[in-house]
């Protein structure tokens, strides 16, 4: 009984010390340490504990204003969410909100760092005469067991802008203006300015209605990131379950995502923007949580002092208007032809992991291509490496087809060529960007059917979508061990080429490179034609080191346009020097025919071969012009002795011109005629064409006849000094020529004149850039 009493008073004792713990520790957590405050001396804040700050309260009391204007943010520190952050809400007026996270650390971290610049006796703090009694700005925050209040009253005499400050249990004091400022935020800049309730990533579906018709998109089973998870859905005129085009439904979540509120509406004020101009479109958003309310967003009507804002009300799952980006209008209002998937294959290339194409014929060769790394492997009909640029350009080939349309899904496969089909395609990539629960392997398995009367169809086994394409472009999708060819065409030289010729329909170019280097042209003929050297040199460089953008087809007989080529293009080479790789050796000629357009390239055959090719674009680019030199109207300034510019309707301009500068004859504002003349003389140092577009005589569309504008140049040459002083002699006649601009158009991505110079047997494109001061100094409108 002795032991046991003995252990009840030990038992008693450590309760009772405990205890004690706990209190101080409570007691503790309140107070501030010796550090702390000698760390914190010079902060108006004597302790800083920002993990422990659950509450801040701000409000805003405009000076002379009626307590009903005072406005308030209550903020409150949340529960740890699933991504380990404790988010804020503000509550305003009443009504609960998300808070800015952003807005809410910049106030906690100027609070933190908030300094005096010096502190105000307690004999001279008065705290109505200060404008303490009556606050502008009122900051209280909850930190553990500490309680803070700051508040901002009226205007220090010093610094300029200052204003007092008042600490709870600590004082008075005088705070810069540029800290007020930091303090001063208006409670409403507390609320979330994102106004989308839900992410893509928590979307079963959503909804457009209003302008763009009405379109139904709903999550789909294949998966993938943001928008290329989703498919029509059911019931859609587009089709039930038709794949939807990624790039533009991320259009879609790229405008919510930027519908930002830049400022909240009032009930009324909405409601007045709704009378003027009602929603163009109503958004409504299906959260995968079942929970979860749907949300419904109109977009449209004018936003009131915001020209370039559009009214957004949300409807569900809880209230607001706001003025948000116009810029979200324009997806949102694309009708649903636009979201239609024509691409056969939707994932990237870089995702894309397996290449499976078999013949439809039981024993034919199948062609397996699997990415390892940044490289790629054929696994059949062989295993071995394949060339990185090869490997990438096999897929590439296959991601770009597109559909011309989809067949109504009813269609009879028989009948289109796809019972059975002529070959399959597999493609299986891996998703970077799917989401949790999502499958991490995407498959998609494509029928190809027969040729029907230049077309294709094809069986998109995903969504069951059947497509038509061009029989060109079916190619990329059947088994060929021409696929996997290197990607080089030619390799020699450029230096090696000494001559070229060029034809299509209607025209033979033919260019010989003299001892010298320099480029003749033998053809066509012509009065004042000559070659232009560096076009010629872009050529002998486009085909020296030409690369196919992917091979086609082994042997592809007359199709692919190449039966009657556009083009054909022929050089002739020199051997290389000594030492040279044997394939320059060995090559005497190079020569490439150009048949149909695939894409922005063209299909091609190289030398007497058979197999076809995609040749890039600028191989045409730069053989499908004329090779004629582009300075034909080029002029020294000095090299001028007089300038007429004669528009079609109107009086002329004269120039006179002298070694150093142009005039104008008669003018009566010299400032102005001086300006003028100077636009003159540089536009004319500057007058070289972007290339020739005709042979011979200007056609109807040229403009020429008559020109819109004459522009006669005098040639004049420089006499011996004569006199004492050696005086500028004048100018002595040395011939002349006539320029004429004609109409307006576009060549080659660039907005030009026609133009042509007497003596020249060609029609020239030059720049308006470069015509435009002489239109404008002899008073010629620059737009037809």
């Amino acid at each position: 009984m002795r032991r046991l009493r003995r252990h009840a008073t030990t038992l008693l004792l450590v309760a009772l010390a405990a205890a004690a713990a706990v209190a101080l520790f409570v007691l503790d957590r309140g107070s501030v340490s010796t550090d702390e405050a000698e760390r914190r001396k010079r902060h108006l804040f004597e302790a800083w504990r920002p993990d422990e700050i659950t509450e801040l309260t701000v409000t805003l009391a405009p000076p002379g204003a009626p307590p009903s204007a005072r406005q308030t943010a209550r903020l409150t520190r949340g529960d740890v969410n699933d991504a380990g952050q404790r988010p804020w809400n503000v509550e305003i007026d009443g009504q609960r909100h998300p808070a800015d996270e952003p807005t809410v650390d910049q106030l906690l971290g100027t609070l933190e760092f908030a300094t005096a610049e010096r502190r105000v006796s307690e004999e001279a703090s008065d705290r109505a005469a200060l404008g303490l009694a009556a606050p502008r700005l009122t900051i209280a925050l909850a930190m553990g067991p500490r309680r803070e209040r700051l508040l901002l009253g009226g205007s220090a005499p010093t610094p300029p802008g200052a204003v007092y400050a008042e600490v709870a249990g600590r004082g008075v004091f005088v705070v810069t203006k540029q800290l007020a400022a930091a303090l001063d935020v208006p409670p409403d800049r507390f609320r979330s300015r994102s106004f989308v309730p839900y992410l893509p990533a928590e979307l079963s579906g959503l909804t457009l209605d209003g302008e763009g018709g009405s379109r139904r998109f709903s999550r789909a089973p294949w998966g993938g990131g943001r928008g290329a998870g989703f498919r029509f859905a059911e019931g859609s005129p587009e089709g039930s379950g038709v794949r939807v085009s990624a790039p533009a439904l991320d259009l879609v979540l790229s405008a919510l995502g930027r519908m930002q509120a830049e400022a909240f509406l009032s009930e009324e004020e909405a409601a007045q923007a709704a009378a003027s101009a009602g929603p163009r479109v109503t958004l409504t958003l299906l959260p995968s949580d079942p929970s979860a309310r749907d949300g419904v967003i109109d977009v449209g009507g004018a936003c009131p002092g915001r020209p370039d804002h559009v009214v957004a009300v949300r409807r569900e799952p809880t209230r607001a208007a706001a003025c948000v980006p116009a810029s979200v209008l324009d997806p949102l209002t694309q009708d649903a032809a636009r979201f239609v998937d024509l691409a056969l294959v939707a994932a990237p290339l870089d995702e894309v992991a397996e290449v499976k194409l078999a013949a439809g014929d039981r024993g034919a060769p199948s062609l397996e291509l699997a990415r390892a790394g940044s490289e790629w492997h054929l696994r059949a009909p062989e295993d071995r490496p394949v060339p990185t640029e090869t490997g990438r350009a096999l897929v590439q080939a296959i991601l770009d087809v597109r559909a011309t349309r989809l067949l109504p899904a009813a269609s009879d496969p028989e009948a289109l060529g796809l019972d059975p089909p002529r070959a399959t395609l597999r493609v299986v990539s891996t998703p970077a960007s799917a989401g949790e629960g999502e499958p991490q392997e995407r498959i998609e398995t494509l029928e190809i059917g027969a040729e029907q009367a230049g077309v294709v169809r094809v069986r998109r086994l995903e969504d069951g979508a059947i497509a038509e394409i061009p029989a060109s472009a079916a190619g990329a999708l059947l088994p060929s061990q021409a696929s996997l060819r290197s990607m080089e065409v030619f390799d020699f030289a450029p230096d090696q080429v000494s001559a070229l010729r060029i034809e299509r329909p209607g025209l033979v170019q033919r260019l010989r490179r003299t001892g010298e280097g320099a480029w003749q042209l033998l053809e066509p003929s012509g009065a004042g034609l000559a070659a232009d050297g560096a076009l010629a040199d872009e050529l002998a460089e486009q085909l020296a080191g030409l690369k196919a953008e992917r091979w086609v087809a082994a042997d592809a007989g007359q199709s692919y346009g190449l039966g009657a080529p556009r083009l054909v293009v022929e050089a002739e080479l020199t051997p290389p020097p000594e030492g040279a790789g044997a394939s320059g050796a060995a090559a005497r000629a190079a020569r490439v025919a150009l048949g149909a357009h695939a894409g922005p390239g063209s299909f091609a055959r190289a030398g007497d071969g058979a197999a076809v090719f995609v040749a890039p674009p600028s191989l045409e680019a730069a053989a499908g012009r004329l090779l004629l030199r582009r300075d034909v109207f080029l002029v020294a300034p000095q090299d001028i002795a007089r300038v007429t510019l004669a528009p079609r309707d109107g009086k002329p301009v004269v120039l006179e011109g002298s070694p150093h500068r142009f005039t104008i004859a008669g003018a009566a504002d010299e400032a102005s005629a001086a300006a003028t003349a100077a636009r003159v003389r540089d536009a004319l140092a500057d007058l070289r064409a972007e290339g020739a577009v005709a042979l011979g005589q200007p056609e109807r569309h040229h403009g020429l006849s008559p020109p819109r504008l004459r522009v006669t140049i005098e040639l004049g040459r420089q006499a011996a000094p004569t006199g004492e002083g050696g005086a500028t002699p004048p100018r002595l006649p040395e011939g002349s020529f006539t320029i004429a601009i004609g109409a307006g158009d576009a060549f080659r991505g660039t907005n030009v004149f026609y133009a042509r110079r007497d003596g020249v047997s060609a029609v020239y494109a030059i720049a308006q850039s470069r015509v435009r001061p002489l239109l404008e100094a002899a008073g010629v409108a620059s737009v037809d």
